[in-house]
């Protein structure tokens, strides 16, 4: 049988709803608004690094301090006075100085362009076979707002601050935590994934790739590229579009989670490869 009728079969039979809970999607199911849906999932996508149980806690902080209506609480945000609010964040390599001035990029974001998706939009064309072009711009938007003004003097020779966040494909960045933050916007809303947005079609999307789809997707030769980076997730992208030319990212959140939950190892297991869903595929 077909490489597709086995990755189907697994994604139609993946328990979704019970992965939902460890993931940081999560947080863009508790609103209702559209526009405060694609500023949580912002902030929540730029967090997911690290360690999941650490990543749903800082989203969960991160998010306390904008309340009941985060794009609100945006649009008022001045780093200057309201980072002593903020007192108390950090979440690895970034700091209440970055969420501070991460808050005050999404608020020009929306002064300037009345949505994230408008912004991110701009730069796309319909014709466009995947968003590289579009999220090479959206990153240049993000970071051209002048936001250095926030940092003391050598601060980001330091450190890389808020940039950090948002990473560009010319820099060779896999990008995942963008292309994870585009998966939930763009994709229909299916339990996991929002459909938020519209201007952006499914099949330009790019896989988030992490540690676990790059090493499953090697297992089941999706790609032979060795080195994680935005090459291999076009890469993996090209081989999804085959399976499924509309909807290349209908197997990201299965895959994924395999990896995250321990049931993929990195090494063969016979106890665990043996209850593989997707044994009959595995390369490893």
């Amino acid at each position: 049988m077909s490489l597709k009728h086995h990755l189907d079969h697994f994604i139609e039979n993946f328990p979704r709803e019970k992965h939902l809970s460890n993931d940081p999607v999560r947080f863009v199911h508790l609103y209702d608004s559209p526009l405060d849906r694609e500023v949580v999932g912002l902030i929540a996508s730029v967090f997911a690094y690290g360690n999941v149980k650490s990543v749903l806690r800082t989203v969960d902080s991160a998010l306390e301090y904008l309340g009941t209506s985060p794009a609100q609480a945006v649009a008022s945000f001045d780093p200057r006075t309201d980072i002593r609010r903020l007192r108390g964040f950090y979440h690895r390599f970034n700091t209440s100085r970055d969420l501070a001035v991460l808050f005050w990029i999404i608020r020009r974001t929306l002064e300037e362009y009345g949505s994230i998706e408008s912004a991110f939009s701009s730069a796309l064309s319909a014709g466009d076979a995947d968003i590289t072009i579009a999220l090479e711009n959206f990153c240049r938007i993000l970071l051209g707002f002048g936001h250095e003004q926030f940092y003391p003097r050598g601060e980001l020779k330091r450190r890389i601050g808020v940039r950090f966040l948002f990473p560009s494909p010319s820099q060779g960045s896999a990008c995942k935590r963008l292309n994870l933050y585009l998966r939930w916007m763009v994709r229909p809303a299916d339990g996991i994934d929002c459909g938020v947005w519209t201007r952006v079609a499914t099949r330009q999307l790019v896989i988030p790739l992490d540690t676990h789809i790059a090493r499953i997707s090697s297992y089941i030769g999706l790609t032979g590229l060795r080195s994680p980076g935005w090459p291999m997730a076009l890469d993996i992208t090209r081989s999804l579009r085959k399976l499924h030319a509309d909807d290349p990212l209908r197997y990201d959140f299965a895959l994924c989670h395999l990896g995250i939950a321990g049931d993929c190892p990195r090494k063969r297991n016979l106890e665990k490869c043996a209850r593989c869903p997707i044994l009959a595929i595995c390369q490893l």
